[in-house]
């Protein structure tokens, strides 16, 4: 499960190191995003990698009635009737890191080379859900599950390929980080300040 993350690398360098044609939407640096928030996503129409803005916590067109989902596991995407219409609606999720729990005590989870990271997920009228996977080796010892983290050279496979086929990116790191993460209202550098 990935219920929270951060980004904060500047715009004008996800842009360049995504290689990225156009920038439909921005949006503030956040040190603590939570289910619910705005987040900016990757997405590839005509032929263009493009950034807008995404509400996390997918619900699907079919039904605006059900509750929203923020996780969906890489094991079953194919088979849910949940998320049947928007399998190939595929986005990016530009992050810097996410956080996960163990015994209570918060740890942030991060590229080794501290770049941003690109967490696989689909969308649906504006709002969208990560997709996990078992969590590599290192990570397990904090938690069973993870993000499916793109590889840069793997994007292009992502959106077009089956998504089940994908290696996950797995050159990370991880830390403890305040626990004021636990409190949503707090958003600010010092949450990780380990890195």
């Amino acid at each position: 499960m990935c219920g929270r993350f951060a980004r904060f690398t500047s715009i004008n360098k996800i842009v360049d190191y995504f290689k990225i044609d156009e920038v439909e939407d921005t949006l503030e640096p956040s040190y603590n995003i939570t289910p619910s928030n705005s987040v900016l996503g990757i997405v590839h129409e005509n032929k263009k990698r493009k950034i807008r803005t995404f509400i996390w916590g997918f619900v699907p067109s079919w039904n605006k009635q059900l509750k929203p989902v923020i996780n969906a596991r890489i094991e079953s995407i194919y088979q849910k009737p949940y998320f049947k219409n928007s399998i190939n609606n595929r986005v990016l999720i530009i992050a810097d890191g996410f956080y996960e729990w163990k015994d209570k005590i918060p740890y942030f989870i991060y590229s080794v080379d501290r770049k941003p990271i690109l967490l696989g997920g689909i969308h649906e009228e504006g709002t969208t859900a990560i997709i996990t996977t078992n969590s590599i080796e290192k990570i397990r010892e904090i938690h069973p599950r993870m993000p499916l983290i793109i590889k840069e050279e793997d994007i292009e496979s992502f959106f077009s390929e089956n998504i089940e086929r994908i290696e996950p990116f797995s050159n990370l790191n991880f830390c403890k980080v305040s626990r004021a993460v636990n409190n949503p209202k707090n958003n600010y550098r010092e949450l990780i300040s380990c890195i």
